[in-house]
């Protein structure tokens, strides 16, 4: 099958594909298949539009074979092809689309309706973009298969890989490939090897990275400046949203603690938290603070300097070859030691296209991932929270990149209480 490149330059490799190679290969296997958004994303650099819509389940697929003389693909539905081609396309050489596979809805259809796309308007006097759209669907038109997983068929086929070893982020592949005649191949469970790809960030991610840390803490220092008494956690939330779309962000949620506000509202002189998940071209920022409407008392003064004293301590961990638990452990101590022997828990995670772009169970909570060890390229947070019920609550939290001699602070490190 003739290669089908997605624009006039191939877009550049966003995720870490030269680990996962390695990883796929120390592992005994020939191939990576994902239909998880943020994995397809990963690997194929392209975030569809129907990866933002619900009830659109594997829509979309990314193969990566182990080996770099088989080609990586992209399973697309055909009405993608053209917002490809504007959003940059993809790295990958091979494109597989699909259409409608007639009569057999529930099948696997490896073969589809041809595809025309949309009529071209007669002498139109065409862009440069239109030009590319025409011609990239004119070269898949007879390469269509009637679902996505008979397009996931036709690319394993493209790359050699029928009898392959594979790993995957949905255990329903394996299945569908032996419907679908390739009762050869044996598909393995892929998360963890995912998870210990992600967790080494490239130079493409880290740049990501760093802007969603930027526009995240500032989108949640300006929610925290309109603390007013009496006012609803929803509209400073809100605000929140606001600020971040307008630095081309999205929010994911601006919490004051689990439960929101104990009477419901902000209160005057009461300890809060504020904790700010947000993501920036699908890459998350987590930053976290304390704050008050009004003056901290006494109490919040001294217990928030035992928890900057924790985070100082950690700070001297930061770098390759130390545990996770060590840096919790530390932390814990630390605060604890210096006057706030109430503190509960810390819980430093790495963070990425996921919250907690750690390896950890299904179902599992934050903190139930495997005991990682620092690594130059991880790009991680350390949460310090803390909740007294009747009393309030506080946190202190931020991003760093490890580097081979240490660590690069992506959240400002300004930690003083937030005063209102």
């Amino acid at each position: 099958m003739p290669q089908t490149r997605c624009s006039e330059t191939p877009a550049p490799v966003l995720g870490n594909v030269t680990r996962a190679r390695r990883l796929l290969q120390r592992q005994g296997l020939d191939g990576l298949v994902v239909c998880l958004p943020h994995n397809v994303y990963y690997l194929s650099s392209y975030w569809g539009l129907l990866m933002s819509a619900a009830h659109f389940d594997a829509a979309f697929f990314a193969l990566l074979p182990a080996r770099e003389d088989q080609p990586a693909s992209l399973i697309l539905p055909s009405m993608e092809l053209r917002r490809l081609e504007s959003a940059g396309g993809t790295w990958m050489p091979e494109t597989f689309i699909y259409t409608s596979p007639g009569e057999e809805q529930d099948q696997i259809a490896i073969d589809g309706q041809a595809y025309s796309g949309w009529p071209v308007r007669d002498g139109a006097e065409l862009t440069s973009l239109e030009r590319r759209w025409i011609a990239k669907t004119r070269a898949q038109a007879q390469r269509t298969s009637g679902n996505s997983r008979g397009a996931l068929v036709r690319a394993l086929r493209n790359a050699g890989l029928s009898r392959a070893k594979l790993a995957v982020d949905d255990e329903r592949v394996g299945p569908w490939l032996s419907a679908a005649g390739l009762d050869k191949v044996e598909c393995l469970e892929g998360r963890t090897l995912l998870s210990e790809t992600r967790r080494i960030k490239t130079g493409a991610e880290l740049n990501l990275m760093k802007e969603a840390a930027k526009i995240n803490e500032s989108a949640a220092r300006t929610a925290a400046a309109a603390l007013r008494d009496g006012a609803h956690w929803d509209d400073i939330e809100q605000l929140y949203f606001t600020a971040m779309a307008q630095q081309g962000g999205r929010g994911s949620y601006l919490i004051c603690g689990a439960g929101g506000p104990p009477s419901g509202v902000v209160r005057q002189n009461e300890p809060m938290l504020i904790d700010a998940l947000g993501t920036y071209r699908h890459y998350h920022g987590d930053f976290g603070r304390s704050m008050v409407l009004g003056e901290p008392s006494t109490l919040m003064r001294k217990r928030h300097r035992a928890l900057c004293n924790g985070w100082d301590a950690v700070q001297s961990l930061l770098k390759p070859g130390v545990r996770m638990s060590e840096l919790a452990d530390t932390a814990i101590e630390t605060i604890r030691r210096n006057g706030f022997p109430e503190f509960v828990y810390a819980t430093p995670h790495n963070l990425g296209l996921e919250h907690t772009d750690d390896a950890m169970p299904v179902g599992a909570q934050q903190g139930a991932g495997d005991d990682a060890v620092l690594e130059a390229g991880m790009v991680l947070n350390v949460d310090l929270p803390f909740t007294e019920i009747g009393w309030g609550s506080m946190h202190l939290e931020d991003t760093v990149h490890i580097t081979h001699d240490g660590f690069e602070a992506l959240t400002s490190m300004d930690l003083d209480i937030i005063v209102v």
